[in-house]
């Protein structure tokens, strides 16, 4: 039996795991992939915060480009910002494969090919039954801390019960030749072109870069997919004149949580087990922007050390401490950026074009104390704004008469 057996090879799972390791519990990763990192579900930029969060200080190999900026675009305005600190375009599997040796380095076992089929309390502990996806041989093992890290199909939290109430954005990206800005992402908002959420491109060097969209399918039209709105926006003639072709294509989808006031990442299971919810299975993403990497690097921290805690002890009461870490490092970020995405998912163009001209007049100001982690930081201080006020009143009032919310 492991102290700890975590679900999912992904960087909140994988530093759960070390966390849990270093702190003394034996612990376990499982992998339904035979291949860690394998396949690639993200647009991989993350910022520098996150590279010093994810502890890889001797192995940089996955960085592939670095950004300097961003250029904004609304349907008729643009803005190019200067990064207060550089971000990273990263290749998120060798990023996930770097994550992984550490935790091995730490102590942890992984296992790769098996998918958790069903976790139920037998006996006083956990059991884990798994299936080997190749070979189909079955298994089953005991834990005393179960930790669900196994991305946006959440499928520990289905298994035991436990309810995230998330709405899933869709998402698709090519990766191609592209006559990039370099040094610059590009960020492109509209209802036209993404509704509900926004078109990229991060240039991985001046001929290639990620293109992608990701949608709200709640506020677009019931027969868009977020391929063919990426097909349309390639064919933009901004975007066309510089795109020269694609080798790639992925598509995946991005957890927001749809409030935190009944959001629950620990169940306790009669005081003889844990389960934890960490990562894109428990949400923990920013709702402006749809990354998680940071997220849950800092979440899998917290979770690794106190499901190793609640081992040792026997106390699984200790895990509730959890919940109240998490929240208090990102739970207020989090609700701010639901807001902001409610808010942003009933703009029209021309709202689009009024905000970023008033944020414009004050790029400086964003330029010295914005942050992608916590842009909380800076949006707060220009929504206490009359103009602001106004918009976000009349579009809020829009918002429940259409969708009753």
């Amino acid at each position: 039996m492991y102290d700890v057996v975590v679900v999912g090879a992904g960087p909140a799972g994988c530093m759960a795991a070390k966390y849990a390791a270093k702190s003394g519990a034996s612990t376990l990763i499982i992998e339904k992939n035979r291949e860690i990192g394998i396949p690639v579900h993200c647009a991989g930029l993350i910022s520098k915060r996150a590279v010093e969060e994810s502890e890889l200080t001797g192995n940089r190999s996955f960085i592939r480009n670095r950004i300097r900026g961003a250029i904004i675009h609304s349907p008729n305005y643009e803005m190019q910002l200067e990064a207060r600190e550089d971000a990273y375009a990263i290749m998120r599997d060798r990023f996930d494969r770097a994550l992984a040796k550490e935790a091995m380095n730490s102590g942890a076992e992984i296992i790769t090919g098996c998918e958790v089929v069903g976790i139920r309390l037998s006996g006083g502990e956990l059991r884990i039954q798994t299936v080997d996806t190749s070979k189909g041989k079955k298994e089953e093992m005991g834990a005393k801390v179960v930790i669900g890290a196994d991305g946006v199909r959440a499928g520990v939290a289905k298994m035991t019960g436990m309810r995230i109430k998330r709405n899933l954005l869709s998402c698709a990206q090519v990766e191609g030749h592209y006559d990039s800005e370099g040094a610059y992402a590009e960020v492109f908002a509209g209802r036209e072109i993404a509704p509900g959420f926004f078109a990229w491109v991060i240039p991985l060097d001046d001929q290639i870069a990620r293109i992608g969209l990701c949608i709200d399918k709640r506020f677009s039209s019931p027969h868009s997919t977020p391929l063919a709105l990426l097909k349309r926006f390639l064919s933009q003639p901004y975007v066309a004149r510089r795109y020269r072709g694609s080798y790639s294509y992925t598509g995946g989808a991005i957890p927001l949580a749809a409030g935190l006031k009944r959001q629950k990442t620990v169940k306790i299971v009669k005081d003889r087990g844990g389960i934890l919810l960490v990562g894109d299975a428990a949400a923990q993403v920013k709702p402006i922007t749809g990354g998680g990497v940071y997220y849950g690097l800092r979440c899998g921290k917290i979770a690794g050390e106190v499901a190793a805690e609640a081992a040792s002890t026997g106390d699984m009461q200790v895990l509730k401490h959890y919940e109240r870490r998490w929240r208090r490092e990102i739970g207020k970020e989090i609700a701010f950026g639901i807001w902001v995405h409610r808010l942003r998912c009933v703009l029209r163009d021309d709202d689009f074009d009024r905000i970023f001209h008033a944020l414009g007049r004050k790029r400086w100001r964003i330029e010295e104390k914005g942050d992608m982690d916590y842009p909380s930081l800076i949006l707060n201080e220009f929504i206490k704004e009359p103009g602001f006020i106004k918009l976000a009143v009349k579009n809020i009032i829009r918002y429940m008469y259409i969708y009753g919310r």
